[in-house]
């Protein structure tokens, strides 16, 4: 037998919890299962987690990455530039040209010494920092 009131399924909602927005952000209307669901399901959950509480959390981590990436590059700008001649070798060029294009010191991933030689090390590149005669700063760039 056939209902006779009929209802649009829009407008009917079987379960006695209002529909609410989902709390991710994104404005999602839902029909929760349990009075106290806040979110659709685990997948908005973790955006909602990861856009704010994780990113402010590292956020110093990300500023490191970045700035790692950004210097790695650059090696890789100034190292493929310069090795047209050599097959195999080191590259140098002025400190002050390179960070022209924002290359930082401060971060590396890490420091080999070999002999009196110490070299920073970024995860394609290492480089070994010196003066020359006129007091000017060198970088000598290898790849590793």
């Amino acid at each position: 037998m056939r209902n006779k009131n009929q209802l649009n399924q829009e407008e009917y909602y079987p379960s006695p919890i209002n529909r609410r927005v989902c709390k991710c952000g994104w404005d999602h209307d839902f029909q929760p299962g349990r009075k106290d669901q806040l979110y659709i399901n685990k997948r908005h959950y973790d955006a909602y987690y990861n856009r704010n509480n994780r990113k402010i959390k590292n956020q110093h981590i990300i500023a490191a990455e970045k700035q790692l990436r950004l210097n790695n590059r650059t090696l890789d700008k100034y190292y493929k530039a310069n090795i047209t001649n050599q097959k195999k070798g080191f590259v140098q060029c002025y400190l002050t040209i390179l960070k022209a294009d924002n290359f930082t010191t401060k971060h590396h991933v890490g420091i080999v010494e070999k002999g009196a030689k110490t070299f920073y090390c970024l995860y394609d590149y290492k480089y070994h920092l010196f003066k020359n005669t006129n007091n000017e700063l060198i970088i000598e760039i290898h790849k590793e």
